[in-house]
């Protein structure tokens, strides 16, 4: 008697890191492999390797029940066949055509499976929760998938012209694969009989004015200072600044650049390190205007790290860095009569005056931006890279914009050629260690039986970090799929307590007694 079992073979995995569960027929003491359309990831399988996916699972015992029930029919008692001849018997198409795949299931699947290699996964899984939102439900056949549909898909998303194109991009780069996975069998069917290859996701085309004009980049410099402390405003506009005077560094390079040792800040841009041989480094030599702002967010607790700058410690990670400077910007915007100013306007302006009136050629400000132009791909592997020339341009460009606005306020202008000897390393190390960094944090996987989370307060002092908990839960749908708090209500709370336990620090002569971290913590318990 022939019998039957699913399993999953160690050794086969595929190299998008799934494998496939396979049905093993042992006749007459001969073992064959029937492949299935089921396939699972390393998360959902224990480790001696059985599925632990209790819907994996399912789809398992239907596709056995359907042999078992075919294998009864061959009547294996009276008639004498081979392993072969069974095998070919029970895997007709009528028999082990499953009656849906589900794309979300398979989606959902191939994210974990390429989260270490494919960057802006986040946005692979927006798209998914917006189609499933279209569709108004999460189980979609994969067969309901055409052309039509994503056209109507479009036609849904209206004017987010940025998120149809990004959107669609996603959701046919996923349906192509699971077609190519599903349809590369043993007969040669086709399971998946739709196919996106007639549609085109539509073209984005940026229409938005990104730089804004001298006037208004001199007019947000110009902004005052909000009185109260951690200022999103005032960090905003902070950064926007930042990011200008170091050539258009986008946020999650300013969260993460350090020094190089030589008084140059440095960083390997985020979004291009990985397809560049030069790893997309740029070395940047800071200008005197720069320098408040270097000084005034400095990074003095990782001295050994090298960081520039303490965003790494104000904020959880880039997306909530990003998100907390745009969202400061739309009160900047309002203030110079710019709507819609978001962060990567400071890039953009940069070029723009850059070009317009400065005289800068264009070639240059492709290097400030640290692009690579791909005719020139190969010529740059030979030319050791030199970035005295991109600096000057830079400094030339800063004091274009800023210079006449310096006279007027501090009356003297310092060589502009001293930018990067101002900070050799001793600024790193005398600053006086007795700062105490104070954010609000919310870890992600914390979360607790409820589906909420506690919101803790992180208390910084002499290399030391200690969390204390609050009394601010935030429940599932306030947090978005990036880990970030987007109740408006709770992030004011979260803000309110940080200014309220700074202020109290701000009462305690640190330099006078001999604090430690616990003694600041129990100050701001009691």
């Amino acid at each position: 008697m022939a019998t039957i079992k699913y399993e999953v073979l160690k050794h086969n995995m595929r190299k998008d890191k799934t494998w496939n569960v396979v049905i093993r027929v042992t006749h007459k003491r001969v073992m064959k492999y029937i492949p299935t359309t089921v396939f699972v990831t390393r998360d959902e399988l224990t480790s001696s390797f059985k599925i632990k996916n209790f819907q994996k699972r399912e789809k398992c015992e239907d596709i056995l029940r359907i042999y078992r029930k075919r294998i009864e029919e061959e009547n294996l008692e009276f008639n004498d066949m081979s392993a072969d001849e069974l095998i070919r018997r029970i895997t007709r198409k009528d028999v082990v055509k499953p009656t849906f795949i589900d794309f979300s299931d398979y989606y959902e699947n191939w994210i974990k499976s390429n989260e270490d290699e494919i960057k802006g996964m986040g946005n692979y899984k927006t798209a998914l929760h917006s189609f499933q939102k279209f569709m108004g439900r999460k189980v979609i056949d994969c067969n309901e998938i055409t052309v039509r549909l994503m056209e109507s898909y479009v036609k849904w998303l209206g004017d987010r012209h940025r998120a149809a194109n990004l959107y669609t991009i996603c959701i046919k780069r996923v349906f192509n694969d699971a077609r190519e996975t599903y349809n590369d069998n043993l007969d040669g069917e086709e399971v998946i009989k739709r196919s996106l290859e007639f549609f085109d996701p539509p073209v984005h085309v940026c229409t938005e004015k990104r730089a804004i004009s001298l006037e208004h980049l001199r007019a947000l410099a110009a902004i005052p200072d909000e009185e109260r402390s951690n200022s999103s405003r005032n960090i905003a506009r902070d950064v926007f600044l930042i990011s200008f005077m170091m050539m258009g560094a986008n946020s999650i390079d300013i969260f993460s650049c350090k020094w190089d040792g030589e008084g140059n800040i440095t960083y390997d841009r985020a979004k291009t390190k990985d397809r560049r041989p030069d790893h997309a480094r740029i070395v940047i030599k800071p200008h005197p205007l720069l320098m408040p702002l270097i000084k005034k967010y400095a990074c003095v607790l990782d001295k050994k790290e090298r960081y520039v700058f303490r965003f790494n410690r104000m904020y959880n990670n880039p997306s909530a860095f990003s998100y907390n400077l745009n969202r400061g910007l739309k009160e900047v915007g309002d203030l110079i009569d710019e709507e819609g100013l978001t962060f990567y306007a400071a890039r953009h302006t940069m070029a723009t005056i850059a070009f317009n009136e400065t005289d800068i050629d264009k070639m240059t400000i492709h290097d400030m931006l640290n692009h690579q132009l791909p005719v020139y791909k190969i010529t740059d592997i030979y030319i050791k890279k030199d970035f005295k020339k991109i600096n000057e341009a830079n400094f030339k460009l800063i004091d274009y914009v800023f210079n006449d606005m310096e006279k007027e306020k501090a009356g003297t202008h310092q060589d502009k050629h001293q930018g990067g000897a101002l900070l050799t390393g001793d600024f790193l190390t005398n600053v006086v260690d007795t700062v105490v960094d104070i954010t609000w944090q919310l870890t992600p996987q914390d979360i607790n039986t409820r589906k909420s989370w506690n919101v803790e307060i992180k208390v910084t002092y002499k290399g030391q970090s200690k969390l204390i908990g609050t009394s601010i839960f935030v429940a599932e749908n306030d947090v978005s799929e990036e880990g970030l708090l987007t109740n408006e209500y709770l992030i004011k709370r979260c803000e309110a307590l940080v200014n309220s336990c700074k202020e109290r620090i701000s009462r305690l002569d640190l330099k006078a007694a001999q604090y430690d971290i616990n003694d600041l913590v129990n100050k701001l318990l009691s």
